[in-house]
């Protein structure tokens, strides 16, 4: 990516990575603890806080990145008019789950709360789509 350090595509690919690693093994103790479902497996309880902890910390600095591509990328890409579907499409799920992650931590145990969990957790495993389309697209443009 134009503009940004040699590292920054790697971080950044690294930081989808552990949220979409830590979401899923968070995702059973959520379906259960929120959603109500009997499921087989989930965290023990010290894995699955400091799991949680590693998937907010990770967050903070996916957070950061999103930052640091609109500076940059997604300007530069919305004045050229290359792939803004796919990437508004994405941007917008990142702010969803921005909001959706501060909603679980503020709306606490009550309904809001669960709708927030569980709305966090499908747009979690939205992301994965319009990712993986914004990236290839992408890449086919560049070669």
């Amino acid at each position: 990516m134009k503009g940004y350090p040699r590292w920054f595509l790697r971080a950044l690919i690294g930081a989808l990575l552990l949220m979409l690693l830590t979401g899923l093994l968070l995702a059973p103790g959520t379906l259960v603890m929120r959603g109500e479902m009997d499921l087989p497996w989930r965290l023990p309880g010290d894995a699955r806080v400091y799991t949680a902890m590693l998937h907010a910390a990770g967050g903070f600095g996916l957070a950061a990145f999103t930052g640091s591509l609109w500076s940059l990328h997604m300007r530069a890409g919305w004045r050229r008019k290359k792939h803004r579907g796919s990437g508004l499409f994405l941007g917008l799920i990142l702010v969803a789950l921005c909001m959706s992650a501060v909603a679980i931590y503020y709306l606490g145990e009550e309904q809001a709360g669960t709708i927030a969990a569980l709305l966090h957790l499908g747009l979690g495993l939205l992301l994965i789509g319009p990712f993986g389309w914004h990236w290839v697209r992408g890449h086919r443009s560049r070669h």
